[in-house]
């Protein structure tokens, strides 16, 4: 396992909502081109959707190892999907819903964007990115309703190190 860099870390801390993480190999995909895989949009991920009920979201078959804690459940998605950073998943909020849908190594955006895309296609591709903390940027999600964003953990070659389609209110998930 690899040693972890202060970006490494600020990047993967900076999509985990459950603050555990204790240690952690982000790897990025070699290129700039997009996966093969699905499209993470404002429309959600396949079946999944910001919104939608965690009964709803079990049924899609995209999630496994179900994780609960207070006011949070986590799930992995499911190993075909792709490989997430550390900490990647799907949060449901027990009120709320699905609130958050991370990225894999398979997963893009509908902009092209994925795991070891370099942040001035990023920047590129999304004109509204701001820089939220170190190595964070989030963005208002393209075609969506102002109620998702995007959040973009870069790594110290400011390549894309996780990504993730989150709601603007994650509720108890944000704790």
């Amino acid at each position: 396992m690899k040693r972890l860099t202060k970006a490494a870390t600020a990047a993967a801390a900076g999509l985990l909502l459950l603050g555990t993480l204790a240690t952690a190999t982000a790897t990025a995909a070699s290129g700039t081109s997009a996966a093969p895989g699905g499209v993470l949009g404002p429309d959600g991920y396949k079946g999944l959707r910001l919104g939608q009920s965690e009964s709803d979201a079990e049924k899609t078959g995209l999630l496994v190892n179900k994780q609960t804690t207070p006011g949070c459940d986590f799930y992995r998605l499911a190993a075909s999907e792709g490989k997430p950073n550390l900490g990647g998943g799907v949060f449901v909020e027990p009120r709320k819903g699905v609130v958050v849908i991370t990225g894999t190594n398979l997963i893009h955006t509908p902009e092209g964007v994925t795991m070891g895309t370099g942040l001035d296609r990023v920047k590129a591709a999304y004109p509204q990115l701001t820089k939220v903390g170190d190595y964070i940027f989030e963005t208002p999600v393209p075609g969506g309703t102002q109620d998702e964003r995007y959040r973009f953990a870069v790594d110290e070659q400011n390549l894309v190190a996780d990504f993730a389609l989150e709601a603007t209110d994650r509720g108890t998930c944000d704790s």
